[in-house]
């Protein structure tokens, strides 16, 4: 409200391509009394009665446009489907594209050969993408790069998209018979797949890299569960050195924290001041922000700073802001300790 009176852009059609979400717009442009200037489609007084209905009429116009491309679009796709042509240029690890086409990659080809005859044999993701590491003439790939070579029917000469199957459509790296085998093997082991117990999933950080753990849960003569650095799973070999903890016992741990919390008064009132604390220096914070936005912003309208110098040092505000605007745990960590003896 009054920090703006006239919204401009080049067409009509760049502002919204929903009626629904135009309709939103011009609502609150009219409550605030801007008006809308196109240097295609013209002035738009949005007080005037006559030019709202303009507006409504060109903005209706262009979802239809949209909707004509998007739908045009999806024929021109399909029908490309249908001729045994490709509908993208994003060739697979494996491939690259030309002229139409997927051609074989003779220097990748032979690590996919690999990967499928590995996993036919047993092995893992994570052994695979060892084994890779180790041969020198192969490629390495990363244990979710080797499921995602598993899982392509790319490989076998057939692609899958949302207009249908079609065979033949890319050379084979490998015979259609070894894809469908390394399909079974991987359903019959999703078959056995069992929902992880973990309490904590998402919500405890890797004290090493700060990633958030992932679940692990070994199944033998006794179920072993464990949270483990995310970065160990995704990688062929350990590149964090936090290796994991036991689940069961860190989960007793922070129930146990979790109800002395709720049940002492004295110590709930401490951290909650400590929160409030840090809220308060952050509004201050983000008062003198507001206010240097507005000294700048009289600087560049009365010719004292350039365009490019406003810009460069709104971006350095912006960061400082960013640094500043979320409380993390390390700043809850360091505040803590001071109010709970």
């Amino acid at each position: 409200q009054r920090q703006c009176d006239v919204l401009c852009c080049y067409r009509l059609n760049r502002l919204h391509r929903n009626l629904k979400n135009a309709l939103k717009l011009m609502k609150l442009c009219q409550k605030y009394h801007v008006h809308i200037l196109s240097v295609h489609d013209g002035y738009f007084d949005m007080d005037k009665a006559f030019d709202r209905l303009k507006l409504n009429i060109f903005m209706s116009l262009a979802e239809l446009e949209s909707d004509n491309i998007g739908e045009q679009v999806k024929n021109g796709l399909r029908e490309k489907a249908k001729q045994g042509k490709l509908i993208t240029t994003h060739a697979p690890f494996g491939y690259h594209y030309q002229n139409g086409t997927f051609i074989i990659n003779n220097d990748e080809s032979p690590t996919v050969k690999a990967v499928f005859n590995y996993y036919l044999q047993g092995y893992g993701y994570k052994k695979i993408a060892q084994y890779l590491e180790d041969d020198n003439k192969l490629i390495t790939r990363k244990p979710y790069q080797v499921r995602n070579i598993i899982m392509n029917p790319n490989y076998c000469g057939r692609v899958i998209n949302q207009y249908g199957q079609y065979n033949n459509m890319v050379p084979p790296i490998v015979s259609a018979t070894k894809y469908e085998h390394a399909q079974a093997i991987r359903n019959k082991k999703q078959l056995h797949c069992i929902p992880s117990e973990n309490q904590l999933k998402q919500k405890i950080k890797c004290p090493c890299c700060d990633s958030t753990l992932t679940n692990m849960t070994i199944r033998k003569k006794h179920t072993l569960r464990y949270y483990i650095c995310p970065k160990n799973m995704n990688e062929s070999r350990f590149v964090c050195s936090f290796k994991g903890i036991n689940a069961q016992k860190l989960e007793v741990q922070v129930l146990a924290t979790c109800q002395n919390f709720f049940q002492n008064q004295q110590l709930y009132s401490k951290i909650n001041n400590a929160i409030h604390q840090r809220l308060k220096k952050q509004r201050v914070i983000e008062a003198k922000s507001t206010l240097t936005q507005e000294q700048l912003i009289d600087k560049l309208a009365k010719g004292m700073i350039d365009a490019e110098s406003f810009r460069k040092q709104t971006h350095l505000m912006n960061q400082k802001h960013k640094t500043i605007s979320s409380i993390s745990d390390n700043q809850l960590q360091t505040s803590l300790p001071k109010v709970i003896p």
